[in-house]
């Protein structure tokens, strides 16, 4: 059983203001004989905009797959965010405990937009299966790694995957919805992100405790062969909207028109400074020589990317074009700061749960659970307000609003008090993000013409992604660093250096410590914490300050 995408299948007619090049090959390129390949344009068939549109045939097997990737990339999020102390507490490898998630941020930051380029080149389909087998197999890998090294790689490699599996998901829709019709749509992608990211909250702490935090990452495998064997039978490239490559060089006449080089120095760019960014006050003094060196070195790598953007001749990763004007700076300025504020948030609540209040992982993941039930339902709450015509830049202001008062309230939680008052302050946030993440990705999308939606798609997970790798590294370095200066002073005549490393690495040491001891210590983990919930506040508050410039309309207006 072969089905072709529901968009092909829709009827729509298509003029010659709908036919513009994608990817424009160079006619002079040794690689095409030109009696052979003429230059390529494609055609990205638009589905009808009326509210006649209905689903084609197979349409609900291909959301299927789709939505088995969605669900696996919500779950991944939370369920490292709730178990990553108790994974690097077992590899004595707490203080370093954040690259866990950046390593899988890293790869997927620099691969998201490939995903959009590769799938104009080869088809969705290919990248569809890339993306789902290479996490499948990171999954794996973490489960059977036997050092934090290894373990890092293999998050390494999920996130290689990790970077396709929403994009793909939403670049494959884009081709069968509607643009006024796909909110609801999305919302019900977001509701299958929220409930993989409420299960992996809730369940991984669980997991941890009982069978393991390896099976936190094999319990992923099964849901990749699912997506993968559904996908399989049921998808297909729709028509015209495939680059004509040289035939017999496909993937190198490709590789001619991605920009490479701008991708590479992102990776190393970002990677460098990473690393001064972690090592600064926790493995080195910021002084030294070496935090110096990684710092310099990544701010002159990263501007040569953007030196490279503006000039290479390739499709870059992020076209500079995108970003001109007001209105599509002030978006992805939302898009950034909200997603520094979001996953630095998301770091530091099991954190909190774990080192501050003492709660075992699965405790600390059921709390969680409530909570995180908000971000499907502000999904759906988005998803909604765009169907029924409501401005998009009113979602984006009341999401960042809801997540500027989450963070100011997380800033009020000590180590004594009421637990109650945990499940009702953690809730704006997550509802925030729910709302605010589909409504900045619809607000930059329109902006632009239905055949650079995928491009469109791909920038704004690109540029919210290195987001979140700030927000983790920034909030991660702060703990530390409050740790590091602290935590001698804090322990008393009973401090040595081989007990200082040992609570920074381990969460767990904190239990073999006299009861006095080991509230101290609590205490200066909740003042470390409570600063960088202060930077998260700040993100959070950058976010609703450039939210209020947006001036994007609705989706679907009334009649």
């Amino acid at each position: 059983m072969v089905i072709t995408m529901a968009a092909n299948e829709a009827g729509s007619d298509i003029g010659d203001d709908s036919i513009s090049p994608c990817l424009k090959v160079d006619e002079s390129s040794p690689l095409l004989e030109s009696q052979q390949l003429k230059p390529s344009y494609v055609t990205f068939p638009e589905p009808l905009h009326d509210d006649s549109w209905k689903p084609g045939p197979g349409f609900w097997w291909i959301e299927t797959a789709l939505w088995a990737n969605v669900f696996l990339a919500g779950f991944d999020g939370t369920v490292t965010a709730s178990t990553y102390t108790a994974i690097a507490s077992d590899f004595d490898a707490a203080n370093n405990a954040a690259w866990l998630t950046t390593s899988y941020l890293l790869t997927s930051t620099a691969f998201q937009p490939l995903y959009g380029r590769f799938s104009d080149m080869f088809g969705r389909r290919i990248c569809f299966f890339v993306s789902t087998a290479a996490f499948m197999v990171g999954c794996f890998g973490c489960s059977v790694a036997g050092t934090m090294f290894q373990l890092t790689m293999m998050r390494a490699l999920a996130g290689f995957g990790g970077g396709g599996l929403i994009t793909m998901a939403t670049v494959i829709n884009s081709d069968m919805i509607p643009f006024r019709q796909r909110g609801m749509y999305q919302a019900m992608q977001n509701i299958l992100v929220g409930f993989g990211a409420v299960l992996g909250a809730s369940l991984g702490g669980a997991i941890a405790d009982t069978i393991g935090w390896r099976w936190c990452f094999l319990l992923q495998v099964p849901v990749s062969v699912l997506a993968l064997i559904v996908g399989y039978y049921v998808l297909e490239n729709p028509e015209h909207t495939v680059t004509k490559l040289h035939p017999n060089n496909r993937f190198r006449s490709a590789l001619r028109h991605v920009d490479l080089s701008g991708s590479s120095l992102l990776v190393v760019g970002l990677l460098v400074q990473l690393l001064g960014l972690t090592f600064g006050g926790n493995e080195y003094s910021w002084d030294s020589m070496i935090v110096r060196v990684l710092l310099v070195g990544s701010t002159i790598l990263l501007f040569g990317f953007v030196f490279v953007e503006a000039r290479t001749t390739a499709i870059p990763i992020i076209p500079l074009r995108m970003l001109k004007g007001w209105q599509p700076t002030a978006i992805q300025l939302t898009n950034v700061f909200s997603g520094m504020s979001s996953y630095a948030y998301m770091f530091m609540v099991p954190l909190y749960f774990q080192a501050v209040r003492g709660d075992s992982p699965s405790v600390a993941g059921l709390r969680l659970m409530v909570p995180a039930f908000a971000t499907p339902i502000g999904g759906v709450i988005a998803g909604s307000m765009m169907h029924r015509g409501y401005r998009l830049c009113l979602n984006v202001r009341i999401g960042t609003a809801f997540m500027l008062l989450g963070n100011l309230l997380a800033c009020t939680m000590g180590t004594t008090g009421n637990r109650w008052k945990e499940f009702v302050y953690l809730v704006p946030a997550n509802l925030g993000l729910g709302l605010t993440n589909p409504s900045v990705l619809f607000s930059f999308v329109s902006l632009f013409e239905h055949r650079e939606q995928a491009v469109a798609t791909s920038t704004v997970y690109l540029i919210r992604s290195m987001g979140t790798i700030y927000g983790v590294t920034v909030t991660s370095a702060i703990v530390q660093n409050v740790l590091m200066a602290r935590l001698p002073e804090t322990l008393g005549p009973e401090a040595t250096e081989e007990l200082v490393e040992k609570l920074r690495k381990s969460v767990f040491a904190l239990r073999e410590l006299p009861p006095a001891t080991e509230m101290a210590v609590r205490a200066l983990y909740g003042h470390a914490l409570k600063i960088s919930f202060s930077a998260s506040t700040g993100f959070a508050l950058l976010a609703f300050i450039f939210s209020l410039a947006h001036t994007t309309g609705a989706l679907h207006r009334k009649s």
